[in-house]
């Protein structure tokens, strides 16, 4: 599979001179941030952008092994053929009108397939939007180049996606808004031979990944994938679609995927320790939390909260969903209150959830924040840390690496859900995904992904 990721050169087929083309859109991505040799091929130009265009993939010089084909699915046939013929080792087919569009479609994939038996060339796709790379800066997909324009955000989470939507504009989304960065993104479309098995095994090998999220419609191998699942020590979440009768029809005409039994498919899955999300922002926040923390230790009793507020009514709202969740408040010890009642006034006695407003009234936000994570993250009896921000009026002291250092040191992990004007907010996530720090715009989804960051079990 190394061929599809760090490829020698790579031959476009499709490529072309309109920026309104999808042929454009990867010749312009692969030039953005591809190293070696690119070789677009379309007879119809001599060259393109400054770059030699060749009539056919038969006439690209070495050195290239990968080749993005971007042409109508008759035409694609004869194209693999010729990169069969090439001796290229793989193709990244990003054409559609295959088996997800009727019969016609479905005797052009047994084709495709027919070419891999006979030629042992690797074909990924067809109907996908190929691969984007934020460690390494590469994006080999018709996905707008406006990817680029924020910056590609490089992260810890890998995705495999059985859909265009989640490594096009949905990755768009979750980069600038903010949210987290990305490893690798894996579109696979109709997966007429790579499929989630040979990515995911990729991916649990990937020094680059630390946390797999996948969107599948169906599984191809249950019982290589799920042993995969078993044993890879990287968290793994899965949002598996199709799982009703009408969803199913629809995977069907979307990646000609046949889905299975709802209950049967996420039993099998938490047996291999696999994390279920039930919807599109679900599997990115999971995924993120659990590539900042793979495994925390806690002791075989519930895991216990502290509750760092500037609110009472979200310190009550977050002790709900704590107990909802199966957590619990912690009960902090004698040193800790000791510690925080000397911010806090005398009328108001210490307790969790720390509702921290009336000290930074008294001594001001920066000495009241920096005793309370000091005072919580030093008690023995907390084993992780819930701390509510608000930004864009008055001031607090989140110095989010050093905030982030101590969580490391005890192995206590820490969490934040934030509030404020918008301009303060996004560069308050953006400086919290580099810290390593998950955050959160909703009090359930945060005390949801702390839940599974301390209680995930691996696979039996």
């Amino acid at each position: 599979m190394e061929f599809f990721f760090k490829p020698r050169g790579i031959a476009l087929v499709g490529a072309s001179s309109n920026p309104n083309k999808g042929g454009n859109s990867i010749l312009t991505n692969l030039v953005r941030g591809f190293k070696g040799p690119i070789y677009p091929v379309n007879p119809r130009y001599d060259e393109i952008g400054g770059l030699a265009c060749y009539p056919s993939v038969l006439d690209v010089p070495d050195p290239v092994d990968l080749a993005i084909v971007f042409v109508g699915a008759e035409m694609t046939l004869k194209a693999v053929r010729e990169c069969a013929q090439r001796g290229l080792r793989g193709v990244m087919i990003q054409s559609a009108g295959f088996a997800e569009s009727g019969q016609q479609g479905r005797q052009l994939q047994a084709e495709l397939q027919a070419i891999r038996r006979d030629t042992g060339l690797r074909l990924w796709g067809p109907n996908c939007m190929g691969l984007v790379d934020g460690v390494n800066r590469q994006v080999f997909s018709f996905v707008s180049p406006s990817i680029w324009d924020e910056g590609l955000v490089p992260g810890r989470v890998s995705l495999v996606v059985q859909s265009g939507m989640l490594s096009a504009g949905f990755l768009i989304d979750i980069m600038t808004h903010g949210t987290m960065g990305i490893s690798k993104a894996c579109s696979i479309g109709n997966k007429v031979d790579v499929d989630e098995c040979d990515l995911l095994q990729y991916l649990v090998e990937d020094p680059d990944t630390g946390c797999i999220g996948m969107y599948l419609e169906s599984i191809a191998d249950g019982r290589r994938f799920l042993d995969i699942c078993r044993r890879c020590d990287k968290p793994i979440v899965v949002l598996k679609g199709g799982k009703s009768k009408k969803g199913a029809a629809a995977a069907l005409s979307h990646t000609a995927s046949i889905a299975g039994n709802r209950a049967v498919v996420s039993g099998a899955l938490a047996q291999a320790g696999v994390i279920e999300a039930q919807g599109f922002m679900q599997l990115i926040d999971l995924s993120r939390t659990l590539a900042v923390y793979p495994e925390i230790k806690v002791k075989n009793r519930p895991p216990r909260i502290a509750v760092l507020t500037f609110s009472g009514g979200a310190g009550i709202v977050s002790s709900d969903f704590i107990e909802r969740h199966g957590l619990e408040l912690a009960d902090l010890g004698a040193a800790a209150k000791n510690d925080l009642q000397e911010v806090f006034p005398e009328w108001m006695p210490v307790s969790n959830p720390v509702d921290l407003w009336p000290a930074i009234e008294r001594k001001g936000p920066d000495v009241a924040w920096g005793r309370a994570f000091n005072a919580v993250f030093a008690d023995p009896g907390v084993d992780a840390v819930f701390f509510h921000v608000f930004v864009g009026g008055f001031s607090g002291s989140y110095e989010l690496s050093s905030i982030a250092k101590i969580a490391q040191a005890g192995n206590k992990p820490v969490f934040g859900w934030l509030l404020g004007k918008q301009t303060e907010a996004h560069s308050f996530m953006m400086r919290a995904s580099e810290a390593g720090i998950p955050v959160f715009r909703e009090i359930p989804r945060a005390v949801e992904c702390m839940a599974a960051a301390l209680k995930r079990k691996k696979g039996l």
